[in-house]
């Protein structure tokens, strides 16, 4: 019986390595939860991660906001993006581990879950407010709480009872806020993005990591599988140049959108590894995730190479002149996904060319100056914020 165990977990292992490095096709189709309630694994070195939490939680008391009313126009309901800048005061810790933190971090969330909170009454889908309701929620409180919450049941232990009442309460919200595109048809002429299904969007690809991480919760295989679809289209749709076409039209913001998407593709990557899938190299006709991070760095060398894309200002919120392109250096939304990439791929040419600029920084232009910068603080200085990253980035992005 002992021998019939040992060939089965070796046979078990065997489809497993090769399963996980196989054809991307079968991945979208088959690949299941292997590693239940394990989103992001707590790091074993934990030198580049915060442990410490600073905040007394009777100063940091995040309320629950019940309703989502997000702005008709641009921009998304900003109460929850300030719930999760101090949630993250006890996120960040808990994700290094720390006891105290992961205590806070369910008794937050459970009480959010109680109340039945981010509730999203409407609008109808074909509003422009459903698009900042859904965002909002997947962005600020179902993604960054549900790998909070795994972090938390990684350290202390969860009654059966309180663990169903979040479990179910994050299935509502996700499924509520459900904004995959899956149904829309594609952009049209004049759209700027001739011919590229919206399931490539920024807020389908927030969406999808959503429901992937739900699936990991849940050991649900099927919404696991879900963010392989979008993140297939986000690459096959990409130009030849690595430019990304829903996101590079948007006027000022262009690169600061490709770098959401980037990000965004950069989570579900290495949620995927996590649970033993590599998706990093799946390409379609030349077209790769390093192709995209190659447009990046060509537009930080010389940004003028996107102005032929942005000059369409579709949305571009308030970045309205696209000859200056707005990226924030301390932001994770525009460079975390750098974290993940160049500490995977460090002798790709991509990576190999920003090592080259960080030895001779005296011709560089302040958007070399950027890239570099956090080229150089790779697995060394934690960043403030995990919008659209997720988790804090120094920790769990680098491998």
């Amino acid at each position: 019986m002992r021998l019939k165990i040992v060939i089965f977990f070796i046979s078990l292992s065997f489809i497993f390595t090769n399963f996980s490095y196989g054809d991307f096709k079968e991945i979208k189709k088959k690949a299941t939860v292997n590693k239940p309630e394990i989103i992001f694994p707590i790091k074993k070195d934990k030198k580049k991660c915060i442990t410490d939490m600073y905040i007394s939680p009777d100063i940091n008391y995040i309320k629950p906001i019940l309703k989502v009313e997000a702005p008709s126009g641009y921009g998304l309901d900003n109460r929850f993006d300030n719930a999760k800048s101090k949630f993250e005061d006890f996120s960040f810790p808990c994700s290094g581990g720390n006891v105290e933190a992961c205590q806070n971090v369910k008794r937050v969330i459970l009480e959010w879950a109680k109340a039945d909170a981010a509730k999203r009454t409407g609008p109808s889908d074909g509003e422009g407010r459903h698009w900042n309701d859904t965002l909002t929620v997947n962005l600020y409180i179902a993604s960054p709480m549900i790998a909070a919450y795994s972090f938390a049941k990684q350290v202390i232990n969860i009654p059966k009872a309180e663990d169903k009442i979040i479990k179910d309460w994050f299935k509502r919200i996700v499924r509520k806020n459900k904004h995959l595109m899956y149904e829309y048809s594609n952009y049209k002429t004049g759209s700027g993005a001739n011919g590229t299904p919206k399931r490539a969007h920024n807020h389908a690809l927030s969406s999808a990591v959503s429901h992937m991480q739900l699936g990991i919760l849940l050991n649900d295989s099927k919404l696991f599988r879900t963010a392989f679809k979008n993140f297939e289209a986000a690459i096959r749709y990409q130009r030849k140049d690595g430019s990304m076409p829903i996101e590079t039209r948007r006027g000022g913001r262009a690169m600061f959108y490709q770098a959401r998407a980037m990000n965004a593709l950069a989570v579900i990557a290495i949620i995927a590894e996590n649970q033993g899938y590599n998706v990093w190299n799946y390409e379609h006709k030349g077209k790769n995730y390093h192709n995209i991070v190659k447009f990046f760095i060509d537009f930080t060398e010389n940004n003028e190479i996107v102005f032929k894309y942005a000059k369409s200002m579709k949305h571009p919120g308030p970045a309205k002149n696209y000859k200056r392109q707005d990226l924030n250096s301390r932001s994770s939304s525009n460079w975390g996904w750098l974290y993940a990439y160049a500490s995977r791929f460090p002798d790709h040419e991509n990576v190999q060319r920003l090592k080259k600029w960080s030895q001779d920084k005296s011709n560089l232009n302040s958007y070399q100056w950027d890239i570099v910068h956090h080229y150089l603080k790779i697995g060394k200085r934690p960043f403030g914020s995990a919008s659209w990253t997720v988790v804090e980035p120094n920790c769990h992005f680098t491998k």
